[in-house]
């Protein structure tokens, strides 16, 4: 008996005022019709799904835990492109190809959908090809705002960027304690905000001393104001600090 499938984005109704919540896109009906073309894997850590160039078959859906997608270049340097969480989507093909890799970054389990039966289902319901295309947009709008974070940030407004969307996450934020769980390490991590390990280190050094964040941890982060790190996410820095922040 396959489990609850959670396809998370947010939907057309929001604005770049109120964008609104993330949430399950999926009806109880849809749930159903792709359970029963659904295989549930469950992956170790450091595992391969799939590889790039390599023949697109199936599509995934994250259940539980962390997938890494990331590209080669040409130079064969690898480029981490993003983290897939639960209720994300991911293996769309390329002219039956996928353009990226897909490795777990923990244990995962994942639900595998064949691409060809889905584009069969989405031709007999159009809803849920509208479904599947709020998503896609969804990731679409994240992949553009990360792409001005990478070109307009400095790494500190990165580091804090990449902070508060994991932070949106109940997975990895408990509210009540204010304590994050960073699901990366440093290398990866580094690599995502497009930095150097030590450069990431001293952004968090930054963050500290202005008494936003403490790591408790490698792995482990108290927010202690939120709050200011949207004022750095914002910034530009003044004499040293953001904008409306106080050490």
């Amino acid at each position: 008996m396959k489990g609850y499938l959670e396809l998370r984005a947010r939907p057309f109704e929001g604005t770049a005022a109120t964008p609104g919540a993330v949430i399950n896109l999926l009806s109880d009906t849809q749930q159903k019709k792709l359970r029963s073309i659904t295989t549930v894997l469950e992956c170790k850590r450091r595992m391969t799904i799939f590889s790039q160039h390599g023949e697109a078959h199936f599509l995934y859906v994250v259940d539980k835990g962390i997938i890494r997608l990331s590209r080669c270049a040409e130079n064969g340097h690898r480029h981490i492109l993003a983290f897939m969480i639960p209720g994300d989507l991911f293996g769309l093909p390329d002219n039956g190809r996928y353009v990226d890799s897909a490795e777990t970054v923990s244990e995962a389990r994942l639900y595998q959908i064949p691409w060809q039966q889905m584009q069969q289902m989405m031709l007999a319901e159009p809803q849920l090809q509208l479904t599947l295309f709020t998503k896609v947009m969804h990731d679409f709008h994240q992949a553009q705002l990360r792409i001005m974070h990478l070109t307009k940030q400095n790494t500190c407004q990165r580091l804090a960027s990449f902070l508060l969307d994991l932070a949106d996450g109940p997975e990895f934020f408990n509210q009540s304690r204010h304590v994050l769980k960073l699901p990366v390490n440093r290398f990866d991590l580094a690599d995502f905000i497009g930095s150097a390990p030590e450069s990431t280190a001293r952004a968090f050094a930054k963050l500290e001393s202005l008494g936003l964040v403490q790591r408790v941890t490698s792995r482990t982060i108290e927010i202690l104001d939120q709050e200011g790190l949207r004022s750095v996410q914002r910034g530009p820095y003044v004499t040293g600090k953001p904008n409306h922040v106080h050490a």
